[in-house]
């Protein structure tokens, strides 16, 4: 079992007039304080975009970390990319560090709580707490996408 203590802080649409739900998330972080047998855990994980997926490659002793963003402005800034996905990889241990989207992660199926709540979550979430809640989120929450968008578009303006 891996246990993972996270944080999410932003501005929520009630705090800019609006009704509940989030708009700008300012900070994530991943801690992850639990993990089997002797694995070097890597330090916290902190930016602005949005945790979908965690891994560990017993390989090369690697954790890796696969965001996505809530907002198509997010999606501009970073030059609009093909997939919506940042990955950061710590090696043994060492600071998280972006790299491009491994191939071995493509069409993985996500595993980390996306649909985080403004009015706050429980503070220990189990696994199938988590699917359950992972239900109401968009494709690029649910999965590491292949093909993002198709003739339909992925939803944010070229």
């Amino acid at each position: 079992m891996i246990v993972v203590a996270r944080t999410a802080q932003g501005r929520t649409y009630s705090e800019l007039g609006g009704t509940g739900g989030w708009r700008d998330p300012v900070e994530m972080s991943i801690a992850i304080t639990k993990a089997p047998g002797d694995i070097k855990l890597p330090p916290e994980w902190r930016d602005t975009y949005v945790p979908v997926l965690l891994d560990y490659d017993e390989s090369d002793k690697s954790w890796s970390i696969v965001t996505t963003f809530y907002y198509c402005e997010t999606w501009h800034a970073l030059g609009r990319p093909i997939l919506p996905y940042i990955e950061y990889r710590s090696v043994n241990g060492a600071p998280w560090q972006r790299v491009p989207l491994e191939e071995r992660l493509i069409d993985r199926k996500a595993n980390m709580l996306t649909g985080l709540s403004t009015d706050g979550e429980p503070s220990f979430v189990t696994v199938e707490q988590k699917e359950r809640l992972q239900l109401r989120a968009g494709s690029k929450f649910q999965r590491i996408l292949r093909r993002w968008g198709g003739e339909e578009g992925n939803g944010c303006s070229f």
